[in-house]
């Protein structure tokens, strides 16, 4: 009976026990090829760490090896992967990946959603018999297998990291050389938004269809935003949309965003010019001012190359200089793109919502919430979403054209991208649970695909359009700012009559009075409504003539 191995007698060398080591799928092709060398197996084996039988079986496995090293997406990937388990549909796996590379030729934004769609066309396509559900966990799966880390782009041209780099030396020259202070630098931005855009599948129930006098869910706003890098100061924002007089603002005294119009609802160099130095400019200063910083101290704004940003040396306005960031790299280092515009528009969407779930928790159809819902709601819903945009999500947005300054934060790349992926899921999580919650067919049913698509339906719509030769020429005879002083599809919201100071006050006493037995409202936000309630006192008649009345009475005394 031959003896067990642990029987067997060993020299001192042998006796220790080699470290396991798993090499990874480009330590091993590395190895082949030195082996192809000359390099003798003993010397690989103590330069890899493995022993000689492991040295012999890659050997046997190369041309497996290599095919599969040669034909990766990523070769990057390689250096982590250690081994050759491929997709149970290595079929659909080949076709996916080139239609990924296709769409990224033609600049095509690519989400998460997008590719878990096209899998499951691709699945049908193909007559695989095997079945999938091409949830997030396949989705996962299939970017470590291929080494895709965002599926998120732009859809602007690819970035060129290099020229990024090189920018971020150039950004921190000319912080130091003027001696600026976060408090003095701004980043403006725009973005489109699809202010009453709902999941088709929502509209029409089987057997239904969507009402012919039912109005474009994709009705868009472009909204400017800009905010300075210490997080301190948020410019009031810049809202333009295709009606300059919509029935739902007629006497609307005041709006909380700067409010322009041109009929496709996009930025314009003379929007941008106007914003700047009417709006802009003095905001900028008084708050440079109050901030303890010197009177005409220097303010720069950075942009992005967008057609409708003039140049730069028309932009100067007291002291205040623009300066443009280099081609293709706005997203990756503008700050507003680091996901201040995205935090606003996902807040938004949020409320959207919400307030639609609680329409439908009513009883009202989502056509009759879409009808309701007008252009001033969704004004005065961006504005608060703004506000609501905490300082730390401003500061942060500036981790990579700013390094230094974020030295308080110690955030990195990747944990700055967990935290705005983890309170996008939040907010979809919530907004999942209270839909399924109702009875209505019509949302009971959402799913997380559906308020992604919400999420980034308008990610590439354009902020800027291109101009015919009719429309330029078209431009010499109005401003584009006044182009449509008409009424558009936001004018069937009819006009409520005009409620009385009386009446107001009243509304006032029972709002606080409601507001009073909620928990989650503050002190701050309900002395808020009585600051509202006392401005109305002092407009109501009566006290006109109270105080009147005093001042004679009290006159008459003396």
């Amino acid at each position: 009976m031959s003896k067990r191995v642990k029987d067997i007698p060993m020299g001192n060398s042998e006796r220790k026990k080699r470290k396991h080591l798993s090499l990874s799928i480009a330590q091993k092709v590395e190895l082949l090829q030195k082996l192809d060398a000359g390099v003798s197996v003993r010397h690989l084996t103590e330069e890899y760490g493995v022993g000689t039988t492991t040295i012999y079986d890659l050997k046997k496995q190369k041309s497996k090896l290599l095919k599969f090293y040669s034909a990766s997406d990523n070769q990057e990937l390689m250096k982590n992967r250690k081994t050759l388990h491929r997709a149970k549909n290595e079929d659909l796996d080949r076709v996916l990946i080139e239609w990924i590379r296709q769409q990224r030729s033609k600049d095509m934004p690519l989400t998460g959603l997008l590719v878990m769609k096209q899998a499951r066309i691709y699945h049908e396509e193909l007559n695989i018999e095997s079945e999938c559900e091409y949830s997030e966990g396949w989705l996962q799966k299939f970017k470590k297998r291929h080494g895709i880390k965002y599926l998120k782009m732009c859809g602007k041209k690819s970035s060129d990291h290099e020229t990024s780099e090189n920018y971020i030396d150039e950004f921190a020259k000319i912080i130091s050389d003027e001696n600026l202070s976060p408090e003095q630098i701004y980043n403006a931005d725009e973005t489109a938004l699809y202010w009453c855009y709902v999941p088709r599948k929502t509209l029409t129930m089987a057997n239904e269809r969507v009402p012919k006098d039912f109005k474009d869910t994709k009705q868009r706003l472009t909204v400017l935003g800009c905010a300075n890098a210490a997080g301190t100061h948020k410019i009031k924002l810049a809202v333009i949309g295709k009606s300059l007089n919509p029935k739902c603002l007629k006497d609307v005294g005041s709006l909380p965003v700067h409010y322009y119009a041109n009929k496709k609802a996009s930025v314009t160099r003379e929007i941008f010019s106007d914003w700047l130095s009417k709006h802009f400019v003095p905001a900028a200063r008084a708050h440079c001012k109050q901030a303890g910083l010197e009177d005409n101290c220097k303010i720069l704004l950075f942009l992005d190359n967008c057609s409708a940003h003039p140049p730069p040396e028309l932009l100067v306005k007291s002291n205040v200089f623009s300066i443009y960031l280099p081609s293709n790299v706005t997203s990756v280092i503008q700050p507003c793109d680091q996901g201040i515009l995205r935090s606003m528009k996902s807040k938004y969407k949020h409320f959207f919502l919400n307030s639609m779930l609680s329409s439908v928790n009513r009883g009202l159809k989502i056509q009759d919430f879409l009808k309701q819902f007008s252009l001033k709601d969704a004004i005065y819903a961006v504005a608060n979403a703004w506000n609501e945009i905490d300082k730390s999500t401003l500061t942060n947005a500036w981790h990579r054209l700013w390094a230094t300054m974020m030295f308080e934060n110690d955030l990195a790349d990747e944990d700055f991208e967990g935290f705005k992926d983890s309170n996008e899921k939040m907010m979809i999580s919530k907004l999942i649970t209270y839909a399924k919650s109702l009875s209505a067919e019509s949302v009971n049913k959402l799913e997380e695909a559906d308020i992604e698509e919400i999420l980034n339906i308008d990610n590439d719509a354009p902020v800027v359009h291109p101009l015919s030769d009719r429309e330029i020429a078209k431009m010499g005879l109005c401003t584009d700012q006044h182009e449509d002083s008409s009424s558009n599809d936001d004018d069937t919201v009819s006009t409520a009559e005009k409620i009385s100071i009386d009446n107001m006050v009243k509304m006032c006493d029972q709002l606080i009075a409601g507001l009073e037995r909620c928990a989650f409202i503050s002190k701050q936000e309900i002395m808020a409504i009585y600051s509202i309630k006392e401005k109305l006192l002092r407009r109501t008649p009566m006290l006109r003539r109270q105080m009147r009345l005093g001042k004679v009475l009290k006159g008459s005394q003396y």
